[in-house]
């Protein structure tokens, strides 16, 4: 059925519903436009989350295609107005237009109006005459509209459009352009907030740097270990890694004077300069320093050519070194300036605040470093000392037991030489007639038996009278031998109670070995000439003189030579053992603070159960006869308490004993 076969009353309802469907069209494609623009918006600020602009180029973009604008601007407020979108604007407008900005916003323009007023401003033909006209005509538009782009009632920015229409904009198109200028105020909005917190992050990040770099250097302090030139190398190391490609040195201080310690990524040639030190001129400008500045700065030594020619310093750290910008930080504690750090580019390149903040943070720690090690050095040299007047006061103390000893050894001494002088006087004086008319009356016996050979006796009696002399020279015989015995026993009573000399003297300790082993074993051969032993020797190279008693020294080895010679002669006529060959060896060792004499014979060796024994005074294990028991007390005597040493013995029954001075 067509429309001229409907009913004439139906006609304009008809066409009423038509032109209402076209409407529900224009307006379902205006709403679906806006939703499109809407999303292009959405995508720039997703897209760049710290920057406004792309936003604000698609919103004037979409506003003037949506408005049918030919051109369309964004302004951004931030005390001034700045233009950031000029939307369809040909070159040749352009440039000159935006010139002018930045600039104050002002009633006399549609925008300096709607940011002041807070509002919407749309100018048309015949109102507002006074506000843009000469703008509006240079745009080449009779209308324009401005919304200002508001967060909590505070203009940020504007939204501008203009039309060669007379009528304007619609109200669907202001809405449209209120609803941009709200996408504008949130695109704004996430950027402070974003570039807020990408500084914050920033700020984190530095801090977090500043304190790992930190942590770095006090580990490496830590790890030094009191040694500053490790330290110092650390700690130019870490700030090269966070400060970039810089030139560094650390300089302890002593007045003006400055010895170099450390250096990093310096010039051979300066490197070979700062051996030398350096001094730091008074009143220059590095002696700000001195004078308590926490850094000095010199942004390009190539400019300071006055400095340059008068400082000797600068001059080298310029043309050596290859420095162009310099920073000193001082190492200070109170007054006392500890040292100096000395950085530099090689080009013209400034340190930042973080870089400086860092570097300070360094120089503090180098600061503790250099104190912490002078209270280690301090309470070393403390320790050095009192354990210097530990070993003195030890050293004293020793010294006073060994005069307490000898002190000691003398009374005894001198009670057992007046035993021994009463003995000399109540016992020798009647032993010497003993042994002298001992021996006289042998000889009378002799004469007896001349007196009576002339006469005729039986042959009976004469036979009793041989047989009686014979016993009596017998039993005088014996009487003499151990009178003789009892003399050499008050003998050798004398020489345990005779005070030595005590004579010191510097002694070649191989020397007097060598000579006491000479001694004894040719004194061995004197007494019996078929005795025979094997001497072995190991004595020690390079044994520097020491201080001793030569005599007394001597005369303890003879005695351990002579107690070996006996011992491994004993074992050769008591056991039977072929191809047995009795040996002697005498060793000498330089044990550094101390020597040492052995003497070690393969004889019968010394039991387990008298060795504690050995050298109490009148103690022997010859049979009777063969020693007075002396020998070894004295020996212990000399050694321990006229010379400060230890004497003892190690031994094996039946396969050697040593003993060990």
């Amino acid at each position: 059925m067509s429309a001229k076969d409907l009913p004439d009353n139906l006609t304009p309802t008809i066409e009423a519903l038509r032109r209402e469907l076209a409407a529900r069209d224009v307006a379902a494609a205006e709403a679906s436009a806006f939703q499109v623009a809407a999303n292009d918006v959405l995508k720039a600020m997703s897209s760049s989350p710290g920057d406004p602009q792309p936003v604000f180029d698609v919103i004037a973009r979409r506003a003037a295609e949506l408005c049918g604008s030919r051109v369309a601007i964004t302004e951004l407020r931030d005390g001034l107005l700045y233009l950031k979108t000029a939307y369809g604007f040909s070159p040749e407008f352009i440039a000159p237009w935006a010139a002018t900005f930045p600039r104050a916003p002002t009633s006399d323009t549609l925008t300096g109006l709607a940011v002041v007023e807070r509002q919407i401003v749309h100018s048309r033909p015949g109102a507002e005459a006074s506000i843009a006209r000469e703008r509006l005509k240079v745009l080449g538009g009779n209308t324009g509209v401005m919304m200002p782009i508001l967060r909590d009632g505070e203009p940020l920015g504007t939204i501008g459009m203009n039309s060669e229409t007379a009528e304007g904009f619609s109200d669907s198109q202001i809405a449209l352009l209120h609803t941009f200028a709200e996408q504008a105020a949130i695109a704004i909005t996430n950027a402070d907030t974003y570039r807020a917190l990408q500084l914050r992050n920033q700020d984190y990040a530095e801090a977090l740097e500043q304190q790992t770099a930190t942590t770095e250097v006090l580990q490496v302090i830590n790890a030094s270990q009191h040694d500053l030139q490790a330290a110092f190398d650390g700690i130019l190391r870490i700030a090269a890694r966070i400060c970039g490609p810089v030139s560094s040195a650390i300089s302890l201080s002593s007045g003006h004077d400055n010895r170099v310690v450390s250096s990093w990524n310096v010039a051979p040639a300066y490197t070979e300069h700062l051996k030398g030190g350096w001094t730091s001129t008074p009143g220059g400008r590095t002696d700000k320093i001195l004078q308590g500045a926490s850094h000095y700065y010199m942004t390009d030594v190539a400019a300071e050519g006055e400095y340059l020619a008068a400082s000797r310093n600068m001059r080298a750290l310029f043309e050596v070194g290859g420095a162009r910008t310099v920073l000193w930080i001082p190492l200070r504690t109170g007054d006392r300036l500890l040292g100096l750090f000395t950085f530099w580019h090689t080009e013209r390149r400034p340190f930042s605040d973080k870089d400086i903040r860092l570097l300070l943070t360094f120089a503090e720690q180098a600061t503790i470093a250099i104190i912490s090690a002078e209270n280690h050095h301090a309470l070393r040299a403390a320790r050095d000392a009192a354990e210097e007047a530990s070993r003195i006061i030890e050293a004293a103390y020793r010294d006073l037991k060994i005069a307490q000893a000898s002190l000691i050894q003398a009374e005894k001494m001198a009670s057992l030489g007046q035993l021994t002088a009463g003995i000399a006087h109540e016992i020798k004086n009647p032993l010497n007639f003993v042994n002298n008319f001992s021996a006289l009356s042998t000889e009378l016996i002799d004469e007896l038996n001349e007196a009576l050979a002339p006469m005729a006796l039986p042959q009976a009696v004469r036979a009793e009278v041989d047989d009686l002399t014979a016993l009596l020279k017998s039993n005088l015989e014996k009487v003499v031998s151990h009178g003789k015995r009892a003399d050499g026993i008050v003998r050798s009573m004398l020489e345990h109670s005779r005070e030595t000399s005590g004579e010191r003297r510097a002694v070649d300790l191989n020397a007097l070995v060598e000579e006491a082993l000479n001694l004894a074993y040719h004194g061995a051969r004197a007494h019996d000439q078929s005795f025979n032993i094997t001497l072995e020797r190991d004595l020690a190279d390079g044994i520097a003189p020491i201080d001793l008693s030569p005599q007394d020294m001597t005369r303890v080895v003879l005695n351990l030579c002579t107690n070996g010679f006996y011992a491994a002669r004993k074992r050769q006529a008591t056991a039977a053992e072929p191809g047995f060959e009795p040996t002697l060896l005498v060793s000498t060792r330089d044990l550094g603070d101390a020597v040492e004499i052995r003497v070690r014979d393969n004889g019968t060796g010394i039991p387990a159960d008298i060795r504690d024994k050995l050298f109490q005074p009148f103690f022997t294990t010859k049979p009777t006869g063969e020693g007075t028991g002396l020998g070894l007390s004295i020996s212990y005597d000399i050694v321990t308490k006229q010379h400060g040493g230890a004497i003892s013995v190690a031994s094996e029954p039946g396969a050697y004993a040593e003993f060990t001075i």
